[in-house]
């Protein structure tokens, strides 16, 4: 098994990495197969299998040749490298079962809480951006040529127009009242959804959630008047004192997993009357953050949640990177680089099938290139959907999308 594990992969880097259904459907059997093996060793087999010179196993150098007692070092070795098989199976081929049943048997209740392919635990995330929030913005703007910020913005702008269209409005100033930015990071769509506000101090709100308290901390230092937060990567001349006096780009920043978002732990603090009903968000975006997400269903079921009680209309816009249905039956797809990629059916479904009390409606899609990887365009697409309360007085007509 290893033998043939290291004889296609290294088939695979010699030749590059390209799409390869039979390929990659073969090599994650092999990957669940070697797992199957690696799980009923003995801790005297693994051992054996540690000492071997010509082993895959990952950390097989901690097994010393004279320890002649198995230690419970031997045997999780094992067993670690049993899940990174699995994983790499099901990497390679989202419909292998056997390994996705297998991995989920290995994580006990880690793995019972639903299909592992569902989305990146809460608590991965979070480390992860804490560990390079200080150059988040500076590696993807300038390094990874990422602009899907600014086409968030964009497009934001455009359905704030076909919204004004909608609802026959003459007025020159035209603006969303409450803005959700979901996953903001260091708040790199800030700028542009701020300037879809009304410029009066409380007229509009803007509030930004991630699960990383350190990107947070960064998207906390952003003013109207300072650098950063889609302004300018490079260094402002902006004084210390002028941040000080200038007013946030963000009315809160909340620390939550977007799993958990509601409309009292993300309004609350802006509602003057607690026993006021919540007013939700008319517009909510999801700037490149879905591709932590495997299936789209429970969290684009909470931003319906989220959405305007008290407008007729309310607009949802996110990002994913783009998989085909061959690649994804699926329809959502791990890639290599530990990100998700979906189906344009697949976002459309889910986006549509739990927004209680709303009919929704897809008024633009884009595919897109959100930013550049080893040189590469990466392949992504961009959707806005509007969501109407049902029994609104204007007839939910379906427009052409933009």
């Amino acid at each position: 098994l290893e033998e043939g594990i290291l004889a296609i992969e290294r088939t695979v880097f010699q030749d590059g990495n390209g799409a390869d259904a039979v390929r990659d459907a073969t090599l994650s059997v092999l990957y669940t197969k070697y797992a199957q093996v690696l799980t009923s060793l003995s801790p005297e087999l693994c051992r054996r299998l540690a000492l071997d010179p010509h082993t895959l196993l990952i950390g097989a150098e901690t097994v010393k040749t004279g320890d002649e007692t198995p230690s419970d070092t031997t045997t999780t070795i094992c067993l670690e490298n049993a899940e990174n098989s699995l994983r790499n199976a099901i990497t390679l081929d989202a419909t292998n079962k056997d390994a996705e049943k297998l991995l989920e048997e290995l994580l006990g209740d880690a793995g019972s809480s639903g299909s592992v392919h569902q989305r990146k635990p809460k608590e991965f995330v979070a480390e992860l951006f804490d560990s390079f929030a200080d150059t988040f913005d500076e590696k993807l703007v300038q390094g990874l040529q990422y602009r899907v910020p600014q086409m968030v913005g964009e497009l934001a702008a455009k359905l704030l127009l076909l919204r004004k269209d909608n609802n026959n409005n003459k007025s020159d100033n035209y603006y969303y009242s409450t803005i959700l930015d979901a996953g903001c990071g260091t708040g790199l769509a800030g700028r542009y959804l701020r300037s879809l506000l009304p410029s009066s101090s409380g007229d509009g709100i803007l509030v930004g959630v991630d699960a990383s308290q350190k990107m947070l901390d960064k998207a906390k230092e952003c003013t109207f008047d300072s650098g950063g937060c889609g302004a300018s990567i490079e260094k402002t001349t902006t004084t210390t004192k002028e941040k000080k006096n200038s007013p946030p780009l963000y009315d809160s920043l909340l620390q939550l997993d977007l799993d958990d978002m509601t409309l009292d732990n993300t309004l609350l603090l802006h509602q003057d009357d607690e026993n006021t009903p919540r007013r939700g968000f008319d517009l909510i975006v999801a700037a490149d953050v879905l591709v932590y997400f495997g299936s789209l269903e429970h969290v684009l079921n909470t931003f319906a949640k989220l959405s305007s009680t008290t407008t007729d209309e309310s607009y949802l816009i996110f990002s994913c990177e783009l998989a085909t249905p061959q690649e994804a039956p699926l329809g959502f797809r791990l890639l290599p680089s530990g990100r998700f990629a979906h189906t344009k059916q697949h976002a459309i479904d889910m986006a549509t099938k739990n927004a209680e009390g709303y009919s929704t409606t897809l008024v633009h899609y884009e595919e897109i290139v959100p930013r550049m990887e080893k040189g590469e365009p990466v392949k992504g697409h961009l959707f806005g959907f509007r969501l109407n309360r049902r029994g609104a007085s204007r007839s939910d007509i379906e427009e052409p999308e933009l």
